[in-house]
């Protein structure tokens, strides 16, 4: 009889020499790729650890509709407000383990119904475990399951982070409290005579400041001094992300920027703080039951993201809808809203809030960013909008997302073109489809924010110029990787012929590289294609491709292995050999379905109209 093994991955080491058989094969379903590295490289003449290459991307495209679906039936059984201010309402890809783990388990599945080896999975969730014993159950295999857990223990440890999550969330928020009545008044609940007050909702990062400490918008770029010379009355209310700044230390140097920003600790009460608590503790007791994707239960995956805890960055943001229910009771005046659409759970319980608290108000979603096919959270399922928060409108920043938003399952009364506010370097004086006369051809690595994604990328590469001196290694870092992090891999791996691209703006290194090579994640990859350059997109082994190019007619399609990155080198090669320029070509297409400029000071889409005219 054939065997399964499940394995945790902290014990993958000690483990695996004293199981191992002449006839098994080892799987690793666990997106850590640093550790993967080193678990392969410790257990080399043990056995070969397998990830799953393109598998993982076969198998998501095959279980997408469900999941989707299977997600919009949830989001219907339990539509209520607290529902609405988790993660799982959202269908967030890589908020949370939930989907990476589903798709795990349907990976396994295929496994064991193909080989006729004794198989072993290391495994990092226990649900995941349990999930993938049952369907073994039906394949024949004599389960082995070393993961198992003290489930006193277990309970022990999650009341005991519950509460170290509890203590964190109110240090932070009484110093974030203490930090604005030190630096800023409560704004006025009654509008001066101006013509409309509005609140923009925007990210704030390091990012948003220059090196002299100036303030500007990247989510919505110049629009909101364009409303203000519209004789609006213009309040930011901040998300902060990437802040390497203490409260006191970011709380003064917004004071700097002379314009009001909203801050939730000015207006509530520290019952509504208790509040919040209590909503996410109450989700913990909410068990998912006969949760299905194609006859297969994966209940056990939904309720281990359920008791993961409070998430206490989401609660911070969730505190603006407590608020809005603070300045209705002091009378404020607003009369419209805007924030960066991403479809992702900050903004539900937000867009629930406005149209509870001021329902006149109108509430306006703008598409900064780009559209990922493989990001669930862009996907409404079958009659999902009835229930799911949507905003009155959603300006897009080019007329693809019309077209994709559309086929996502969102209503086309409320899509709405406008223009690209945010990538505002994506029209330079003249597009360079490259300078291809140096002596070593620049591959521009353009990093993203997961260090998974960096480090596969950095193999792959690495293992596709193997003894090939004729290219340049260009790393483009980013704010959120450690570069000392990155050099300890690049040198574990051996590759030398490299250096980092972190001067000037990307654009500059767009007209030096002979090709762009990404993972995805974000929007660089149509960038680059816009500007002409080549882009050769990697699927990542063991998560998701998170692609931004939605293009039938690109050249390169996406592709996984080292080996098909020569091939698509030699490609690019031959094809700027033919003369005709296809991928500047491209690149002009590109950039007027993604990135629809602004006409001048014409932005009248973003006005807010009669609350009755949004319907009609």
């Amino acid at each position: 009889m054939k065997h399964i093994v499940i394995v945790p991955k902290n014990k993958a080491v000690s483990l695996i020499p004293k199981i191992i058989s002449t006839d098994s094969l080892c799987y690793y379903l666990v997106d850590d790729y640093s550790y993967f590295t080193d678990l392969r490289d410790k257990l080399v003449d043990i056995i070969e650890i397998k990830n799953l290459s393109g598998l993982f991307d076969d198998v998501l495209q095959e279980i997408k509709p469900a999941a989707i679906d299977l997600l919009s039936k949830l989001n219907r059984r339990y539509d209520s407000f607290e529902w609405w201010g988790n993660h799982i309402a959202s269908h967030s890809s890589s908020a949370t383990p939930l989907l990476l783990n589903i798709t795990y388990l349907f990976c396994a599945k295929k496994i064991l119904s193909d080989s006729p080896k004794d198989v072993i999975f290391i495994i990092q969730s226990p649900a995941l475990g349990d999930c993938i014993l049952k369907a073994a159950a039906g394949c024949g295999y004599n389960a082995i399951d070393y993961g198992k857990t003290n489930i006193r223990l277990e309970k022990l440890k999650r009341r005991l982070r519950y509460f170290a999550q509890a203590i964190y969330f109110f240090k932070v928020i009484l110093q974030e409290r203490a930090a604005a009545f030190k630096f800023f008044n409560v704004l006025p609940a009654k509008k001066p005579s101006t013509n409309k007050r509005v609140v923009v909702r925007s990210w704030i990062t390091m990012g948003n400041f220059d090196k002299s400490g100036k303030f500007c918008d990247r989510n919505f770029g110049r629009l909101p001094d364009w409303l203000r010379s519209k004789d609006y009355e213009v309040w930011t209310l901040p998300m902060f992300f990437n802040i390497s700044l203490t409260p006191k230390k970011l709380y003064a140097l917004l004071r700097k920027q002379n314009q009001p920003f909203l801050f939730p600790g000015h207006y509530l009460k520290f019952s509504d703080y208790w509040e919040i608590l209590r909503g996410a503790y109450r989700l913990f007791r909410l068990p998912i039951e006969n949760a299905q994707i194609m006859n297969i239960d994966v209940s056990p995956i939904f309720n281990e993201v359920l008791l993961r805890g409070f998430y206490p960055h989401l609660l911070f943001l969730n505190l603006s809808s407590s608020m809005l229910r603070r300045l209705k009771e002091k009378g404020f005046e607003i009369d419209g809203f805007y924030y960066p659409f991403e479809s992702n759970a900050p903004e539900k319980q937000f867009i629930l809030s406005c149209r509870k608290y001021f329902p006149d108000s109108e509430i306006i979603g703008y598409q900064h960013t780009t559209f990922l096919p493989n990001h669930m959270a862009y996907y409404l399922g079958p009659d999902e909008k009835n229930c799911h928060p949507l905003p009155d409108k959603i300006i897009c920043s080019g007329p693809i997302y019309m077209d994709l938003y559309k086929q996502a399952g969102y209503p086309a009364a409320i899509l709405v073109e406008g223009y690209n506010l945010r990538y505002n370097s994506v029209y330079p004086d003249k597009q360079n489809p490259g300078d291809f006369s140096r002596s070593k051809k620049i591959l521009l690595l353009p990093l993203t924010f997961s260090y998974n994604f960096a480090f596969e990328l950095f193999e792959k590469v690495n293992q596709a110029l193997k003894d090939n001196n004729d290219y340049k290694i260009c790393i483009r870092t980013h704010p959120l990787l450690s570069k000392d992090n990155l050099v300890k891999f690049l040198d574990r791996i051996g590759m030398k012929n490299y250096e980092f691209a972190d001067v000037g703006i990307i654009q500059d290194w767009f007209s030096r590289s002979f090709a762009v090579i990404s993972t995805g994640g974000s929007a660089t990859t149509v960038e680059a294609v816009s500007f002409g350059v080549p882009v050769i997109r990697v699927i990542p082994d063991n998560t998701f491709h998170l692609d931004s190019l939605t293009w039938p007619d690109y050249p390169l399609a996406p592709v996984n292995s080292a080996g098909d990155i020569r091939k698509q080198l030699a490609l690019i090669e031959k094809l700027n050999n033919d003369g005709e320029n296809i991928f500047s070509k491209i690149g002009r297409e590109v950039l007027t379905q993604y990135f629809t400029k602004p006409m001048d000071d014409n932005l009248d889409i973003f006005l807010l109209r009669k609350r009755e005219e949004v319907f009609l």
